[in-house]
């Protein structure tokens, strides 16, 4: 996240906003702004993936997106044994809910 931000970040025309593929990296994001002296969320707004504990302990807090990880471990599971069991399912979708979580790190874009 670190090294991909500051390449980002060092672009004549930089983002207003950078969606991490994880918290984890979207922390890192959030360093690389706050070493070039980039505002979060004024000049940059920072958005990642998991709600990891991490989110909500590092500043600014994480916009972050939601995702129910113990049910979709579970799900799994389930689908694997439904389908390797004989006769059984064909594989299937299923669409578990997740959530937006608007914290500290994410504003509108300055004009």
């Amino acid at each position: 996240g670190v090294s991909c931000a500051e390449t980002l970040l060092s672009l004549e025309d930089r983002p207003t906003a950078i969606f991490a593929s994880n918290d984890d990296m979207a922390a890192g994001v959030l360093a690389a702004a706050y070493r070039g002296q980039v505002n979060v969320p004024k000049d940059l707004s920072v958005v990642g993936f998991d709600d990891t504990p991490l989110a909500t302990t590092i500043s600014p807090s994480l916009t972050t997106i939601y995702q129910p990880s113990r049910e979709l471990a579970a799900e799994a599971v389930s689908m694997l044994l439904e389908e390797s069991a004989p006769g059984g399912e064909a594989p299937r979708h299923k669409l578990l809910d997740y959530k937006l979580m608007l914290r500290e790190s994410t504003a509108a874009p300055q004009g």
